[in-house]
């Protein structure tokens, strides 16, 4: 009866260990460890039982606005109250370091990772979401729930969030936001996140045929693009793709091979993948909703249409590069086949996390 303790006390332990490894990773975005802990939050300044702010339509509400200040943003917490069922694509962020815009316009959904249809569950070292009610995970409909973004983001100035309701009524918000105020801050890579959408995504010309009517793709112009900057260095850590696949609309959109140019490389580029599926840690296409520290599938939607393919429907897939961060110095061109050889024509939004500064 013992027998199996001494085999599995061990491998938890060495599994701890490891794991602990992983989410150590995060610090090396500068996360400072020293300081005064504070917090902002949505909590009735009366004594009230009012503990949210209201944002009026077409409005915007400060969640944060810290000057003369070096710190870094270490948790948010938020949820949402509306009668918007597309809230998760109407209500969105902005992000401001040091007099920075580094966060534009980010619908909610994409910045937490269960994109634009539905709160799903998700838990990940830097993004967590769980379900709540009324709209639980028994309920149809996009439902509510909790956000947790622990994406650290170090500054050493200044610090201004701000949410927008650009939807048709007013949104309840209930939030946190927990942060460091430190006195020794090394020059910080900035947090961005940049949000794309293409709706469809054009077949691309730039293919070589070979025989047998096979092709392949002979550089990046015709891939979707996550995220293009030059001037700038810095690291990518992190995608969420969203897509919708019609079968009534052209291509198979998890043959798409990732690649990143990086500093301006000669092609073929260093970082070139194999598939879309692949890049984002699955095979042999997207099966079903799955989590892992680093990549998985946070929404998972068939038979949308009566004739969809097994391919077709409405996925969101996140990939983070927590333990291997892509560096890049100058330049970073970081994109993804739309189908094999840009064969799609289908819906496709993403938004790419990365931390950078601009380059000497």
């Amino acid at each position: 009866m013992k027998s199996w303790k001494i085999f599995i006390l061990p491998m938890l332990f060495i599994f701890t260990i490891v794991y602990a490894q992983q989410i150590k990773s995060i610090d090396d975005f500068i996360k400072p460890v020293e300081g005064k802990r504070n917090r902002v939050s949505s909590y009735g300044k009366n004594g009230e039982y009012s503990d949210f702010i209201m944002i009026p339509v077409n409005q915007k509400a400060e969640l944060l606005n810290l000057v003369n200040i070096s710190g870094c943003v270490q948790r948010i917490w938020m949820t949402i109250a509306t009668d918007d069922s597309m809230y998760l694509q109407h209500v969105k962020i902005n992000m401001i370091f040091d007099g920075q815009l580094t966060v534009k316009s980010v619908p909610i959904g994409f910045f937490t990772g269960t994109g634009p249809w539905r709160v799903n569950d998700l838990t990940t070292p830097v993004l967590n979401v769980m379900r709540a009610r009324p709209g639980n995970k028994d309920r149809e409909g996009v439902g509510s729930g909790s956000f947790n973004i622990h994406w650290p983001m170090p500054f050493m100035s200044d610090v201004k969030m701000e949410i927008i309701n650009s939807s048709q009524t007013e949104v309840m918000l209930f939030y946190h936001v927990d942060y460091i105020e430190c006195t020794h801050v090394v020059p910080p890579l900035l947090f961005h996140a940049d949000y794309q959408i293409k709706s469809p995504t054009l077949p691309g010309k730039q293919t070589l045929t070979l025989p047998r009517s096979q092709t392949f793709t002979v550089n990046n112009d015709s891939n979707y693009v996550f995220l293009f900057k030059e001037g700038y260095q810095g690291k990518y850590v992190g995608t969420v793709l969203c897509v919708e696949s019609h079968p009534d609309r052209k291509g198979k959109w998890y043959e798409g091979d990732d690649m990143f140019v990086i500093d301006n490389e000669p092609w073929p580029p260093r970082l070139h993948g194999t598939g879309t599926e692949d890049y984002f840690g699955m095979a042999w296409g997207i099966h079903r909703p799955y989590q892992a520290f680093d990549h998985g599938v946070s929404h998972y939607e068939r038979n949308i249409t009566d004739h969809d393919r097994f391919y077709d429907g409405r996925f969101v897939l996140y990939r983070w590069h927590l333990n291997d961060p892509i560096l890049f110095n100058k330049s970073i061109h970081a994109s993804i086949e739309a189908g094999h050889a840009n064969e799609c024509a289908q819906h496709y939004e993403s938004l790419a996390f990365w931390y950078g500064k601009k380059s000497d």
